[in-house]
This record gives structure tokens, sequence and C-alpha cells, in this order.
């Protein structure tokens, strides 16, 4: 159904949008309209969403999913968490769509961090609109090494590794204690996403979260992660492994 619908779009869609503006102007606008850094994106990412049948989005299946799930039931203050948020893509599109969201946006990089409130005000937001978690996620709170590998960053338990970085961990557990309850998570932690969340499996039966969205990376960690949000009482609406013009797996769930 989801994809169906984005095959449409991406008959009908162009290459990206006033592309030679964009990179005059240093920044990137998307199909939905939001604009980041030129900066900030790969250039293969780039080529991506110039792809043939993608509408010049970051993920075309994933964001359809996130926006229908958001769009079910919403509270009149829905909370999205971001864990993960790279340069704050979804952040910002979850904002835009629905101004009175609340955001919470986790990401371990300082300059991915600070990328996200520049990506707030390009697109007519306020810097405030975002609540910014500035740690690490992982299954227990203290410190840890993180690799920076720019969006392919991850925890790691060796160390002295290069590239490395000594980061603040909080658990997922610790990080929805402190929040309001959840409409949507969305999680994309380069292969940590099995460990967080078992480690929060009580808060998420105890439904401390009410819909996510999983990045998944292999195939073992995508069937592992789908047994877990089952038995977390979810129940799927989306399980893809190997989605089209996207580099990883994705699962959706619902506990309405």
């Amino acid at each position: 159904m989801f994809w169906d619908r984005l095959r449409k779009s991406g008959k009908e869609a162009k290459a990206p949008v006033g592309f030679e503006l964009d990179v005059r102007m240093e920044r990137y606008v998307f199909g939905n309209g939001v604009q980041v850094k030129r900066r900030d994106l790969l250039d293969i990412q780039i080529e991506r969403y110039a792809g043939e049948g993608n509408p010049n989005l970051h993920e075309p299946v994933e964001e359809a999913c996130m926006l229908q799930a958001f769009a079910t039931d919403t509270p009149s203050e829905p909370v999205f968490l971001d864990v993960g948020a790279g340069i704050g893509y979804y952040s910002v599109l979850i904002k835009k769509t629905w101004p009175a969201a609340r955001i919470y946006a986790v990401e371990a990089l300082q300059r991915h961090a600070e990328a996200i409130l520049e990506t707030l005000e390009m697109n007519g937001l306020p810097r405030e609109a975002a609540t910014i978690i500035h740690d690490a996620i992982g299954d227990r709170e203290g410190w840890a090494e993180f690799i920076d590998e720019g969006y392919s960053s991850m925890l790691t338990s060796a160390e002295g590794q290069a590239n490395a970085l000594r980061v603040k961990v909080r658990t997922l557990t610790g990080v929805l204690a402190d929040i309001p309850p959840v409409h949507l998570m969305k999680m994309d932690i380069q292969g940590g996403e099995l460990a967080v969340l078992t480690e929060a499996r009580e808060a998420l039966r105890a439904g401390r979260v009410t819909n996510v969205m999983i990045g998944t990376h292999g195939l073992e960690l995508h069937e592992a992660v789908r047994d877990l949000l089952v038995a977390c009482d979810f129940r799927l609406l989306h399980d893809d492994q190997a989605p089209p013009m996207q580099p990883d797996g994705i699962l959706l769930g619902t506990r309405a």
C-alpha cells in the first residue's frame, strides 16, 4: 500500500528541486519542502534522492510509514522521540507537519547536534522547537567509546579505536522516564537497536511508546527486533528487511 503510493509519486517527481540553486546557496531542498545544509549530505545520498522512483525524499518508504503512523489517533500534543536524529530531517518534518508536536532529538555527535539547530532555523522553526538530548543511547548508563563515522557512527565496546569519542550513554528506559508518553519513536542507531530495545522492554510493555519505527541493520537483527516488538505487544504494520531506495530495513509497530 505504501509503496504503490510512492511509486506513483515517483513517476510524477522530477530530479531534485532547484539543485543548482541549492548548491549555490549551500542548501538542499527535499520534495517535501524540508531544507538542510548541503554540506551535511553525502554525494551518495544526493544520487539516491535523484534516483528513479524516488520523489526526492530521504527514505521514501520509511517516511510514508512514519507519517501515516503519526497521523493515526494523534493526541493534541503528540510526542516524537527521534533516537539517532542525525541532522534533524525527521524532527523537522514532524514539527512542520504537526506544529503542536513536542520533539525530543537524541544525537551523540556534537556536529550533528549543532546541525539540528541549523536545520530548525532553515525551516523557519525556532531552535527551542526541539529538545536535543546530546547523549548516546545504549543498554547501560555511563560513558563509552563512540566511533565517529558520520551517519554510520555507533557505540563500541573496544577502546582506543580510530575516530573514537568518549560520550555519555543513557538507556532508553531512562530517557522515556524523563519525557511524556511517546506517540512515535523513530530509531536508527546503526546496529545497536536490539540491545537498546531489550533493555527497555519493560517500559515498552508498559505502554510508554505507542508507535515505533525501527531501522534495522542486517537480517539477523531485523528478525530479532521483530520478535522483541511482538513480545512487547506491538502489532506490526510494516515489515521489510530490504525496502527500496534506502540502506536499512524497517519495522513499524503500534500498540494502538
